[in-house]
């Protein structure tokens, strides 16, 4: 990881702020996740070689970009950057830098629509989860999550079909996350779908 004095400063500003302001409830968007986003971010810049400052970039953006969670669910990216933006500011970082941050940020909306290589890193490492042996763990904590908050309380059927949707609608946009994940990810998307069909068949709920 680059050793800059902001990157420090933010790591220790956005730790404050999750023991300060994550719900409880926030048992999938937490700082565990956050720091897993900020390490596979740094594995792909660095595979992509990445200058020093486009680094510091991503990372920042890694850092700040689940912080919305505090106070919204739906479009908590846009509440995230203005975290991002309100201490960046602060910390007189360079305007054309920030906007890159935002711009990484606001990125990771689903669904996701990078416009640039440092938006796709984030993007990729955001959602690396669905490419690794601990997914079907994952989407328990993260349906949890979503009942705890009152967003989705959904059957076990309906859950697979809306997870199978996310899985068919997502893509990896780097090699990096494409050499890593993407085989990964086809095997859990075919878990996924034989699991629905073995529900289904048992349920006789098929649409």
């Amino acid at each position: 990881m680059p050793d800059s004095l902001i990157l420090k400063k933010v790591e220790s500003y956005v730790l404050e702020l999750f023991a300060k302001k994550s719900l409880a409830q926030n048992i999938f968007h937490n700082i565990s996740h956050t720091k897993e986003v900020v390490d596979v971010a740094e594995k792909i810049g660095i595979a992509e070689r990445l200058s020093f400052t486009d680094m510091e970039i991503i990372l920042i953006a890694s850092w700040f970009h689940d912080t919305g969670h505090f106070h919204c669910c739906t479009g908590h990216e846009d509440q995230s950057s203005e975290y991002a933006r309100t201490y960046l500011d602060n910390e007189l970082y360079p305007k054309e830098s920030i906007e890159k941050i935002i711009g990484c940020i606001k990125a990771t909306r689903i669904p996701q629509l990078p416009k640039n290589k440092l938006e796709e890193i984030v993007c990729d490492a955001d959602l690396h989860h669905l490419g690794q042996i601990d997914i079907e763990e994952k989407g328990k904590i993260l349906r949890k999550e979503f009942e705890l908050r009152g967003i989705k309380i959904l059957s076990d059927i309906d859950w697979l079909k809306t997870s199978l949707e996310f899985f068919k609608n997502h893509k990896f946009f780097t090699e990096y996350a494409k050499r890593k994940f993407e085989l990964k990810k086809k095997n859990n998307q075919l878990k996924l779908e034989k699991l629905l069909e073995t529900l289904e068949k048992h349920t006789g709920n098929k649409n």
